[in-house]
């Protein structure tokens, strides 16, 4: 009978070396990845690195959830040789909510949003009239509205301004007037719940 003891070290390494827990952190400004994993023979601060900015990127990207955050995460856990891999997603909102920083531009939402005001919006599909959401526009980048009405998938976004505003464009002045109109609801990025960060 032959006898092979490992010093703890070694034991530690082949036991769990490819097991990691990734749990990440996000408020909608700041994003945060702690792994639990045994480091043995694995570049430690260059997979802590790319999961960080990694996360940080999702949170800001309007087409990113979380199952996208977690997908990604496990991919660069692999890649640094963690083949059994738990993730975690916390934010203010409870587990496997994602927040989002979006910023005010324009005076539409006068005088419930200022211009230049951050919000902070949980990334979800689902709202309720009433509601001020954030939606992509194929004219737009990005446009902060209040859902006024749904009619199937379709929903209409409203202004809390309907007041003419008069300013100058390239030194030319001009009336303008809140945007409200009907889009898709897929268009939908999340609901704002945060004001005035």
């Amino acid at each position: 009978m032959i006898l092979l003891v490992l010093g703890s070290n070694a034991l530690l390494a082949t036991a769990f070396g490819n097991v990691a827990i990734i749990n990440t952190e996000l408020d909608g400004q700041n994003a945060s990845v702690n792994v639990i994993g045994v480091p043995f023979g694995k570049d430690w601060n260059g997979l802590n690195n790319e999961l960080n900015n990694y996360t940080a990127t999702q949170m800001n990207n309007v087409d990113s959830n979380t199952s996208t955050l977690k997908e990604g995460l496990k991919k660069i856990a692999k890649k640094h040789g963690f083949d059994d891999v738990t993730i975690t997603v916390s934010s203010q909102f409870g587990e496997n909510q994602m927040p989002m920083e979006v910023v005010v531009d324009g005076v539409s939402m006068v005088p419930t949003l200022q211009n230049g005001e951050h919000v902070i919006i949980q990334k979800t599909k689902t709202s309720k009239v009433g509601d001020i959401i954030v939606v992509k526009d194929p004219e737009k980048t990005l446009l902060i509205k209040r859902l006024g009405n749904i009619s199937g998938d379709q929903i209409f976004l409203s202004s809390d301004n309907n007041d003419t505003v008069h300013t100058v464009v390239n030194g030319v002045e001009v009336d303008m007037i809140a945007i409200e109109k009907w889009t898709n609801a897929s268009n939908i990025i999340g609901v704002a719940k945060i004001f005035n960060v």
